[in-house]
């Protein structure tokens, strides 16, 4: 800021005066217009830090994005080889694990996105200087990585209450139909859990094309079938397709 000192002389006439106050008034424009120009240069500075943390959250998240379409591929036909064999042994009590069509396990990846810079961004006023559409798009990417983490969360918790659950049952082969039942439901659980995380990830791919190799839709289909009619999947997509929502 610049100090405005006023004249140590005494003023005698009107000219003088008016002198005197353009003067002040000059002097405060400039003072204001400083640091205004300061501030510009301060807020933009911001705006290229919190875009350069950004795009290296970014790249992370890109990394993290592919192993949990990996993890999909990976863990989505154990799940559908658990489930068929729960049906095969309520006909085929007694089964060795060889005759099974599949087989248990609870072993899984847990996805968790990285979000510092975007929480470090939101509270920073530098937002104000960025275009909307470019807020506006950040905002939706976060939004849509956080539902997959979420739906990951789910999923660990389901696996949890159906590791939990087959406790009781040290021998699979000599599963009862009642816990056979029991266990076929919980096991869907994280069927759908993992679903879900699956379509969020399609959904991302979809509209970033820098996040690839997304489940695709036959994928999906295998764990929840059936595969729609063709009709269905184009009516859908086309009403979806600003947002790439259909399930």
């Amino acid at each position: 800021m610049l100090d405005v000192h006023a004249p140590q002389e005494v003023l005698h006439t009107w000219k003088a005066f008016f002198i005197h106050l353009a003067t002040i008034v000059i002097g405060l424009l400039i003072a204001v217009g400083l640091e205004q120009t300061v501030e510009y240069f301060h807020h933009r500075q911001q705006v290229a830090e919190i875009r350069r943390s950004l795009a290296e959250e970014r790249r992370m998240n890109e990394v993290i994005f592919a192993n949990a379409c990996s993890e999909f591929r990976r863990y989505g036909p154990i799940l559908v080889g658990s489930l068929q064999t729960l049906i095969y042994l309520r006909t085929h009590p007694g089964a060795s694990p060889s005759q099974w069509p599949g087989r248990f396990s609870f072993y899984i990846l847990t996805i968790r996105f990285q979000d510092s810079a975007w929480k470090t961004a939101l509270q920073s006023a530098a937002l104000e200087y960025m275009p909307r559409a470019e807020v506006r798009t950040y905002s939706d990417v976060y939004a849509r990585l956080t539902e997959v983490s979420d739906e990951s969360v789910a999923e660990l918790h389901a696996v949890i209450r159906a590791k939990s659950f087959m406790l009781q049952v040290p021998d699979p082969a000599t599963i009862n139909s009642g816990l056979s039942t029991q266990a076929f439901a919980l096991v869907s659980d994280v069927v759908t859990s993992l679903y879900l995380m699956g379509i969020a990830e399609r959904n991302i791919a979809r509209l970033y094309s820098d996040f690839h190799s997304p489940p695709t839709d036959m994928e999906l289909y295998a764990l929840i079938p059936p595969v729609p009619a063709k009709q269905d999947i184009e009516a859908a997509r086309e009403i979806a397709a600003p947002e790439g929502r259909e399930k």
